[in-house]
């Protein structure tokens, strides 16, 4: 496991700044080494964490807490967008304000937070219910608590016929929407990975979650994502992440670096030996993606860099 934390330990110190204590290193423990999973989780964790410290009775901790934020932001933050926007939201300001009105400030925003953020989450789902009313038959592919939203509204609106889930064997995904959506009275169709040029047969749009997408409309996502996206396009049939506009990031899908490797040896049998080293994360490339599903409708890829950049200039990105 990586130990990214320690860094921020070593920085506080070279500040001559005091040491962070065990909840600030827990927490980050949990965020940019990953203790616990999910970019949006980390968000959760990120913002409490600092006005936590920005409210440290200590002439520093108003600094102490902008530091921190920025170190999570370039650490955690520069594979996951979200967590990066999220915090650049909440510190905006913060440094011109005295420490009491500082913290009183990332406290504010931090409880902001949650309510803001599932607002969001039910404007996407009514654009995209609107933008996919004549879907009936969905691929979904890797677990999305978002997707899995969508298509539970699209199933109790304009209504499926059939639900399509590959496997996603690489964590199991598909099986989570095997879970999510057992209850919905929808024919469900569980194949297996290599099935994939059949199962986007069987479907009329491929809908994919996203860890992050790129500025120029890459969609960050389970290994698996981009040969479902490819053998989609192959067909006709049309693909759409969905994703809020504070997971778009700065940099384009060419400007990222590789993604990092995993292993699986769930893959090898007792006394094999092999190397399983893959990534778990890939980009499905802008010219496979037909939309962005996002809380202002559907986008482009083409068009998403201009419309955060609008949204952000107009003050219309909240939290």
């Amino acid at each position: 496991m990586p130990e990214k934390r320690f860094d921020f330990a070593a920085e506080m110190t070279e500040r001559g700044w005091p040491a962070p204590d065990e909840t600030t290193m827990q927490g980050l423990l949990d965020i940019v080494d990953e203790g616990t999973l999910g970019a949006s989780n980390h968000v959760t964790l990120a913002l409490p964490l600092v006005a936590r410290l920005a409210a440290a009775d200590r002439p520093t901790a108003r600094d102490e807490a902008l530091a921190l934020a920025e170190f999570i932001a370039r650490t955690r933050g520069q594979g996951a967008p979200i967590v990066a926007n999220a915090l650049r939201w909440q510190t905006a300001g913060a440094s011109e304000l005295d420490p009491r009105d500082a913290a009183r400030l990332l406290s504010d925003r931090a409880a902001e937070w949650e309510g803001a953020a599932a607002a969001r989450r039910r404007a996407l789902i009514e654009a995209g219910v609107t933008a996919l009313a004549g879907t009936r038959a969905p691929l979904i592919f890797d677990y999305s608590s978002t997707v899995a939203d969508l298509v539970r509204a699209l199933a109790n609106g304009p209504g499926l016929d059939r639900i399509i889930i590959p496997e996603s064997r690489a964590i199991d995904g598909g099986r989570r929407y095997m879970t999510a959506l057992s209850d919905l009275g929808v024919e469900i169709a569980f194949l297996p990975d290599a099935a994939l040029d059949y199962a986007v047969t069987l479907s009329d749009a491929v809908l994919l979650g996203a860890e992050s997408v790129t500025r120029d409309g890459g969609i960050s996502n389970t290994v698996g994502s981009t040969p479902a996206a490819r053998a989609a396009m192959a067909n006709g049939i049309p693909v759409h992440g969905a994703a809020d506009l504070f997971k778009v990031g700065d940099r384009t899908r060419d400007e990222l670096p590789a993604p990092p490797l995993r292993r699986y040896d769930f893959l090898l049998k007792p006394g094999e030996t092999a190397t399983t080293a893959a990534p778990e994360l890939e980009i499905v490339p802008p010219t496979l993606v037909t939309s962005i599903l996002t809380e202002i409708g559907p986008v482009r890829p083409a068009d998403l860099g201009g419309a955060v950049d609008r949204h952000r200039g107009n003050g219309e990105i909240q939290p």
